[in-house]
């Protein structure tokens, strides 16, 4: 028993540390994943907004056109409207913070924003449709801010699945218009298990360490188990009950409230036989036969007597048994009284 405790320890502190080693390699795959899926989400919002914006603003049936002015570097931007006319200088750090061209692009965004028309909802939605179809089940969100030219106000919208709104799901901020008045912040939240490499190497070998631990364990212990059953079933058939006490065949002792005691080969073969039979009973022949004592014998009387009584003695703790002698049926009785 110490020792299958022992074999037992060491085997489920190794699956321990494998499971651990596997959870390790597991959490960094996924956040190796999330980093990756995080860049994709970023160029596909890239992409989705840029088309998104050109489509909406075509949907307008304005005129636009652009080109090259010779070569000429522009430094400052203009525009008017009913609130007057306004300049900016081009900010190259805000440029690089573009979500898309804002020369081109971000004029057609603050157009479509100027007339109520800025389709955030429907870049959302499209970004997300595409996110899923790489990364089932990814949580996106848009949150933008409008700060309008000579007007004293601060516009807010989001959409989305607003409630991954959080820093740790922040993809970034982004500017939309060419003014710069629009900036946009994205947030995803991807599937974690689509986020795992499961044909990344170290994970699969560990896995299938892990696994074959947990099968090794499973057949032990079953197979310890089954010997326990079979021992059991074995010491079953090999032992015998007479009132309290308890014989065993096998080992050839007499166990009575936990006191163990030895007894001799040929008692041992006339309890097994008083077992086996039928009422506890045994015949003067079948005693003699037993216990392989020759017929020609002229103490064979004396001998069984002699026998017989050393066979009670095993029983003194207990006056309920008795072996008592039975002339009529030439033989011996052991008689458990209750």
């Amino acid at each position: 028993m110490k020792r299958y405790k022992k074999i037992l320890m060491i085997w489920i502190c190794a699956i321990v540390v494998v499971a651990v080693s596997v959870i390790v390699a597991l959490y960094d795959n996924a956040n190796q994943g999330q980093d990756v899926a995080k860049e994709v989400a970023v160029e596909t919002l890239r992409k989705v907004a840029e088309r998104v914006v050109n489509r909406e603003f075509d949907g307008l049936g304005m005129f636009y056109a652009s080109g090259s002015d010779g070569g000429k570097k522009h430094t400052k931007r203009k525009a008017i409207s009913e609130d007057g006319e306004f300049e900016v200088i081009i900010d190259s750090l805000k440029e690089a913070q573009g979500l898309f061209p804002l020369d081109v692009v971000g004029f057609k965004a603050d157009m479509l924003n100027y007339y109520g028309k800025f389709p955030l909802e429907e870049i959302c939605l499209e970004w997300k449709a595409e996110m899923n179809d790489r990364y089932g089940g990814a949580m996106c969100a848009l949150f933008l801010k409008v700060n309008p030219m000579g007007k004293g106000i601060v516009q807010e919208l989001s959409t989305g699945d607003e409630t991954i709104i959080a820093s740790q799901n922040d993809l970034g901020t982004y500017y939309l218009d060419d003014m710069y008045t629009m900036r946009l912040t994205a947030y995803m939240l991807p599937d974690f298990g689509h986020c795992v490499d499961w044909a990344d190497h170290v994970l699969q070998i560990l896995s299938c360490i892990l696994c074959i631990l947990l099968l090794g364990l499973a057949i032990y212990v079953g197979g310890q188990q089954y010997r326990k059953r079979k021992t059991a079933d074995t010491l079953t058939k090999s032992t015998y009950r007479f009132g309290k006490y308890i014989f065993d065949s096998v080992n050839h002792t007499l166990t009575y409230e936990g006191e163990k005691v030895s007894c001799t080969p040929q008692a041992a073969k006339l309890l097994l036989g008083f077992a086996k039979s039928s009422e506890l009973f045994l015949t003067n022949d079948e005693i003699v036969e037993i216990c392989g004592w020759p017929l020609s014998d002229l103490n064979l009387g004396s001998r069984r007597r002699k026998a017989i009584s050393l066979l009670g003695k095993l029983f003194e703790a207990d006056d309920s048994i008795q072996i008592l002698l039975l002339p009529e049926r030439n033989g011996y009785q052991i008689v458990i009284s209750k």
